[in-house]
């Protein structure tokens, strides 16, 4: 029997376009392509874990919209669980994303839409799906209220914890204490322990300062 795997995050459609170099600011250029497709750092692990065969259920809000349409249709392909809230006075996330041609070097614009409005009551009422979690999972592109809440019911349910600390913002122990994993990159490590993160050495020396913070273990992404 599987475990029972709980994500709380966002979904928006991605909106990538190729071009040779990036625009300035007031000049239009021609890209190479575009193409639009399903994205959020949320989704996106739900979606991997449930393909992996994991028993996967995601926690997020849509607007009632076409981008809400391909949410629900990835999800059903890929075998996750939505406890999704609907919310009609928002629209469904989207990111703009521009990728440099020659590098793969990318830019990306998120607005997170309907999900930008999660809240701890939110997290509340979804109490008994987190509380059944084996793992849980979690971000920080939904407000970080919400996050804190529902990595504290989980941790109290004894769940093994995960936090993907992107996008990047200053943590303190409080909320990496409840964290049995936490897996920043670079940039996100240098956000939190104000180590710059350029070598294997450097990211020992800021997952040593991570440890401090009471988190269980780091994995620093390079």
């Amino acid at each position: 029997m599987s475990s029972n795997i709980v994500i709380l995050g966002i979904f928006v459609a991605d909106a990538s376009y190729r071009a040779e170099r990036q625009p300035l600011i007031g000049e239009t250029i021609i890209g190479n392509s575009f193409s639009l497709g399903p994205g959020g750092k949320g989704s996106n692990q739900a979606v991997a874990a449930a393909m992996a065969g994991g028993n996967v259920y995601f926690i997020s809000r849509l607007g009632r919209d076409p981008f809400a349409d391909m949410a629900h249709t990835l999800w059903e392909k890929s075998g996750v669980k939505p406890i999704i809230i609907e919310d009609l006075e928002s629209y469904t996330g989207a990111a703009c994303i521009f990728i440099e041609e020659k590098t793969g070097n990318n830019a990306i614009i998120v607005n997170p839409g309907a999900a930008g409005r999660i809240s701890e009551k939110d997290i509340k009422d979804k109490s008994d799906v987190i509380a059944k979690s084996n793992v849980f999972v979690t971000q920080l592109e939904q407000p970080i209220g919400a996050a804190k809440k529902a990595l504290e019911i989980a941790k109290s349910a004894n769940s093994t914890t995960i936090l993907n600390p992107a996008p990047a913002i200053p943590l303190n122990s409080r909320i990496l204490s409840m964290c049995d994993f936490v897996t920043p990159n670079e940039i996100e490590t240098e956000t939190i322990t104000e180590i710059k993160v350029k070598t294997v050495r450097d990211a020992e020396k800021a997952a040593k300062i991570l440890l401090e913070k009471d988190c269980g273990a780091v994995i620093i992404t390079l």
